[in-house]
């Protein structure tokens, strides 16, 4: 591996420049030639002759996370048993140069499923020069790999200053485009499963890269992952390859052709652009065959039949308002707890009003057990530290809060761009932004002006990502009647601009009425469905009744008693459920700060 300091940058700081290679030009005949690429953007450099390469130290000032490093004792395994060799040849049809440049090695080593050592084929992870991890496999498909290790992807060193690249599923795909003369080809550490800390562990090598293949397995999980790094890595600048068989490595076994038949006919993802009929024709027919797409609405009995009135979709644009205190911050924390559960949904929370953080996670608990967080209330006993981390368990890798830090302003372009890192660093499907006024616009003008072009950013940025933004704004101050009631805001009642309704997608407004003992009127909440871009998401104008549950925070449609279940748990028909109307709703405080 090349020092940074060693490349001599001509005293540029920028731009791409080809230099002599240190490493190799002592032994060049041409002396002359300059075959090491440096990116002074990105700080990575590459020799296209002795295929060393070098990367500037980050300038970033958070600690680094501490790796065990796997023994690096590589080098003694130059050579390859004839039993491996022949085995990657009759079983994988991979060459024995495959092997070769790929770093394919094989070790003696303890197989925890086996509980004894065996002979294993060892899949060395280098970055640079060091191997920062080991995946062994044993003869009869048995995996470990060394403990403590940075996960990264399999290959990383072979897309330096690539423009596209290939994501596989497994080592063994990775070897098979390599096999076929593609070498730009990574492989996730960990089969099916999408970890974020390899994302951003990988981050300085592939965040500049243009356009991306994922030729992940062809079967559900394998399509659930294809899915999951389209999210991350923005779907516009990915294909999709479709195998004949399962996978790479599969059609390899079949025969040469066959993966390069596959490669070659790589097919969009349905995202925003310009498309033939040709590119959307499956899509036609699985309408045609299967009806109406799913839409997104939560599918606990706890929302009644909120589903028939309101729904939502990936790439939608949804506002939510209210007049304050009627709850409206309250209920979409709820919303989208249940759908992140329910579609297996990652979602990311801008709440500048619920702060400090950890106050806003405890309101999440609250909603995630259906119990106070603080002490017990109502009858109902507060949460366990057990039910605590079961909240954590489930909600670190699914819920994140978003928030300035240091000297940074909450601006469009600052929060836009921090989705965009979410989206690729945690695979993000969810965004709320809780409130549009506390987002600073970027620049001075005209606030309607303003507003119309933050509005299409976000339809865009929801349409142009597949992923889902939920707006919470709110209204001008509202006109009493006669009996001296707040009427119920619209859309159209946001204040600054009517593009709050025209252009959302979706929208909705949470209105709580006050009972009245006298008249014999109880007291709730009325989720009305303003505005659903397409007609079978739901019924615009119409309503459901909630009752709001004061130890929890959670949301029950009239009629639906309240429980102490957990989120993620099925209802137990054996445990009685209670509806004390003592635990409905709130008091008459126009302060209160819960709901918000």
């Amino acid at each position: 591996m090349i020092n940074w300091e060693d490349i001599d940058t001509k005293g540029r700081s920028s731009g791409q420049i080809k230099v002599k290679c240190p490493a190799c030009i002592d032994r060049r005949t041409n002396k002359r030639d300059k075959s090491l690429s440096v990116n002074l953007n990105t700080g990575r450099a590459k020799c296209h002759y002795c295929d060393e390469v070098s990367f500037r130290e980050s300038e970033e000032t958070e600690s680094p996370v501490e790796y065990k490093l796997p023994v690096q004792t590589w080098k003694n395994y130059t050579t390859l048993s004839d039993k491996v060799v022949k085995w990657f040849k009759e079983s994988r049809n991979i060459s024995q140069s495959t092997l070769i440049d790929c770093r394919i090695t094989e070790e003696n080593y303890y197989q925890p499923q086996l509980n004894k050592k065996v002979n294993n084929i060892v899949f060395n992870y280098f970055e640079g020069e060091t191997i920062v991890n080991k995946k062994y496999r044993s003869g009869d498909k048995k995996f470990t790999q060394s403990a403590g290790t940075k996960n990264i992807f399999y290959g990383i060193n072979d897309i330096i200053d690539a423009d596209e690249v290939y994501i596989v599923e497994g080592e063994m795909d990775k070897l098979a485009l390599w096999e076929i003369g593609i070498k730009n080809a990574v492989s996730v550490p960990n089969g099916a499963n999408d970890n974020d800390d390899v994302w951003k562990n990988s981050e300085k090598y592939i965040k500049n890269i243009q356009k991306f293949y994922i030729a992940t397995d062809c079967d559900k999980k394998g399509q659930e992952l294809s899915e999951k790094i389209a999210q991350r890595l923005g779907r516009w600048r990915c294909l999709r390859i479709e195998f004949k068989n399962k996978d790479a490595n599969d059609d390899l076994m079949e025969g040469r052709d066959v993966l390069e038949k596959s490669i070659s006919s790589p097919k969009r993802y349905a995202v925003s652009g310009t498309f033939r009929v040709d590119d959307l024709y499956p899509s036609i027919l699985d309408l045609y065959d299967n009806g109406l797409p799913e839409t997104i609405s939560p599918k606990r009995e706890y929302f009644g039949d909120l589903k028939e009135i309101f729904s939502t979709m990936r790439g939608h644009l949804v506002t939510g308002t209210g007049i304050p205190s009627h709850g409206k911050s309250n209920f979409v924390d709820w919303y989208v707890l249940n759908i992140v559960n329910d579609y297996n949904l990652k979602a990311s929370f801008f709440s500048p009003e619920h702060s400090p953080m950890e106050l806003h996670q405890t309101s999440f608990i609250q909603k995630f057990t259906g119990k106070p967080f603080f002490e017990n209330t109502y009858g109902v006993e507060k949460v366990t530290k057990a039910e605590i981390e079961k909240y954590r368990d489930w909600a670190n890798e699914r819920i994140y809060l978003t928030g300035p830090e240091g000297n940074e302003s909450p601006t469009w372009g600052w929060l836009l761009n921090k989705f965009k890192e979410q989206m690729y660093s945690f695979g993000i499907d969810v965004f709320v932004i809780d409130a549009f006024n506390k987002v600073l616009f970027d620049r001075r003008g005209n606030k309607l002006d303003l507003i119309n072009e933050c509005l299409t950013e976000l339809t865009s940025f929801a349409q142009r990502n597949n992923v889902i933004i939920f707006l919470i704004a709110h209204p001008t101050k509202m006109q009493k009647n006669e009996s001296g009631v707040y009427a119920c805001p619209t859309l159209y009642d946001v204040a600054g601009s009517a593009d709050f309704r025209n252009q959302t997608h979706d929208g909705f407004t949470i209105y709580r009425y006050f009972g009245d003992p006298d008249k014999g009127t109880t007291e709730g909440t009325e989720f009305i469905n303003m505005k659903t871009k397409y007609g079978f998401q739901g019924k615009i104008g119409e309503s459901i009744s909630f009752n709001y549950h004061k130890p929890s925070g959670r949301y029950y449609a009239k009629g639906i008693p309240f429980s102490t279940e957990c989120l993620i748990d099925k209802p137990d028909p054996n445990t009685p459920q209670q509806a004390s109307e003592s635990l409905w709703n709130v008091e008459g405080d126009e302060d209160d700060e819960i709901p918000f």
